[in-house]
C-alpha cells in the first residue's frame, strides 16, 4: 500500500516488490477506482508507459470500469487476467467508486483469491483508502462538502486478522498551501471529528506521501520503504515508524472485545510508551491553552474548540488510566475546566439577539456532554451541566436523548 502517484520515488517500492516474485511476472493494472472519470484511460496508458519506462515490463489493463455496465465479454476478460497475475497494482480515482464496484464483484473475488495464492498487491491513493472495512470518501468531504462520515470498504485485509482498518495514504500532504490537508486531504479538525466516529477497535493506518507501508502476510511482518513514514492510530495513542523500521504485522490487529479493548490494554502499556503518553498529554494541554486563550476568544472556530476538547480529555483520560505522574494530569483537568468556563463567559456575553446567537453554542456543548457520558467521564459531564445551569440552560436527558431549554 502506497501513497503519491506513479513517480520516481516510489520506483524503489515497486522493485522491491517485484523482486519478490519468483518466475516472470505477470502484472496487471486494475482500472475500476478512476472508472467514472473520462481520462481513465489515460490514466491507465500512464501506468503502462510508467512500468515499461522503469522496469521493463508490460503492464496489462484488466478493465472493469462500471459494475452494472460492464459488458459479460469485458468482465470475463478482466477475470482471465487477474487469475493470471501475480502483481495486481491500483491506484487514483475516488475510494467510494472503488469500493462499491468492486466489493460483491467477480472481480473482486478473483483480487481477494490472488491474494490468498500468493499474488502481490501494489495498492495506492484511492485504492488503498478502498480496502480497508473503513473507506475515507475524500472526493465527497473535500470537494463537495458533504457531512463528515466513514463508508463501507472492502476489507481486504479482514479475513487475515486485520479488521476494522482504516487506511489514510496522504497523510502528510501540504498541498492545501494556506489550508490543512493533512490526514488524506481532511484536515486536523475535521480529521479529530472523524477520529471519534470510529470503534475503538479501529487502526488507523496513515502514510505519508511518496511512502509504501509493505505487508508481508506470509512473514507476519510490516515494513517501512519512501521519504516519509507511517502512523499508527489505535484508542488515541500514536506510534510513527520511520522509513526503513519493519514491525510485526500483529500490531494492526485488535485482540480485544470493542467493548473492553480500552481498559483490556491500557494497563499492560510498557513504562516507555508512559513517557510517551505523558508527552501527547503535554502537548494536548499546550495546544488548549493557545485554543482558548482570552486573547483569542473572539475568534474560536466551534468545531476545531471541540476538537480539543476531546482530545485533550481523550488524552487525560488514557493518561490518568495508564499511571502517568498525577501532576500533568492534575493540569490537564485544570486546563479542561478553564475552557469550559472561558466559553461559559462567552456565552454569557451580551448580545443583541441573544438566544439566536446562544442556541448553536449551547448545542454544541450538549453533545460534548453526551459524548463525555458515553465515555463515563462524570465530572466533566457535571461540570458542562452546571455552568449552563449558571446561565439559564436547563437540560432534561430522556430516552431520545438530552433536551435543553432556557429556564423561566
Amino acid at each position: 500500500m502506497g501513497s503519491g502517484e506513479m513517480t520516481d520515488p516510489m520506483s524503489k517500492v515497486y522493485r522491491t516488490v517485484i523482486s519478490k516474485i519468483s518466475g516472470p511476472v505477470q502484472a496487471i493494472f486494475l482500472d475500476t477506482p478512476a472508472g467514472f472519470q473520462l481520462n481513465a484511460d489515460e490514466i491507465s496508458s500512464r501506468a503502462v508507459v510508467y512500468f515499461q519506462h522503469h522496469f521493463n515490463l508490460p503492464l496489462v489493463v484488466a478493465s472493469f470500469k462500471d459494475a452494472e455496465a460492464a459488458m459479460r465479454s469485458e468482465t470475463e476478460r478482466a477475470l482471465k487476467l487477474i487469475q493470471r497475475a501475480n502483481l495486481l497494482f491500483a491506484g487514483p480515482g475516488s475510494p467510494t467508486y472503488a469500493a462499491r464496484n468492486w466489493k460483491g464483484s467477480p472481480i473482486f473475488e478473483a483480487v481477494r483469491d490472488r491474494l490468498a495464492q500468493g499474488g502481490h498487491l501494489i495498492f495506492a491513493s484511492a485504492a488503498a483508502i478502498a480496502m480497508g472495512r473503513f473507506t475515507l470518501p475524500v472526493y465527497e468531504i473535500y470537494k463537495v462538502g458533504e457531512a463528515l462520515r466513514w463508508a463501507e470498504g472492502i476489507d481486504l485485509l479482514g479475513p487475515y486478522g486485520l479488521k476494522d482498518l482504516a487506511i489514510m495514504p496522504h497523510w502528510n500532504n501540504a498541498e492545501g498551501g494556506t489550508h490543512d490537508t493533512r490526514f488524506t486531504f481532511m484536515g486536523e479538525p475535521r480529521f479529530r471529528l472523524l477520529q471519534d466516529q470510529l470503534p475503538l477497535s479501529a487502526t488507523i493506518l496513515g502514510i505519508d506521501e511518496y511512502t509504501a507501508c509493505l505487508i508481508d502476510l506470509a512473514r507476519g511482518e510490516c515494513s517501512v520503504m519512501g521519504a516519509g513514514q507511517i502512523t499508527l492510530r489505535q484508542k488515541g495513542i500514536e506510534r510513527v515508524f520511520p522509513s526503513g523500521a519493519s514491525f510485526p504485522v500483529e500490531e494492526l490487529r485488535s485482540h480485544a472485545p470493542q467493548a473492553d479493548i480500552q481498559q483490556a490494554l491500557l494497563p499492560q502499556i510498557p513504562s516507555m510508551d508512559l513517557s510517551r503518553m505523558a508527552e501527547q498529554l503535554r502537548e494536548r494541554l499546550r495546544l488548549s491553552q493557545e485554543a482558548f486563550a482570552p486573547s483569542v476568544a473572539q475568534d474560536w472556530d466551534s468545531v476545531a474548540a471541540m476538537g480539543h476538547l476531546f482530545d485533550l480529555t481523550n488524552a487525560m483520560e488514557q493518561a490518568r488510566e495508564a499511571g502517568v505522574e498525577e501532576g500533568i494530569v492534575s493540569q490537564a483537568r485544570e486546563q479542561l475546566h478553564q475552557a469550559l468556563s472561558l466559553w461559559g463567559i462567552r456565552l454569557d456575553a451580551p448580545r443583541a439577539n441573544p438566544f439566536s446567537e446562544l442556541r448553536p453554542w449551547v448545542e454544541l456543548l450538549v453533545d460534548l456532554r453526551s459524548r463525555l457520558r458515553e465515555a463515563k467521564q462524570w465530572a466533566l459531564a457535571d461540570e458542562i451541566r452546571n455552568r449552563l445551569s449558571s446561565l439559564g440552560i436547563v437540560l432534561e436527558d430522556t430516552p431520545e436523548g438530552t433536551r435543553w431549554d432556557r429556564s423561566s
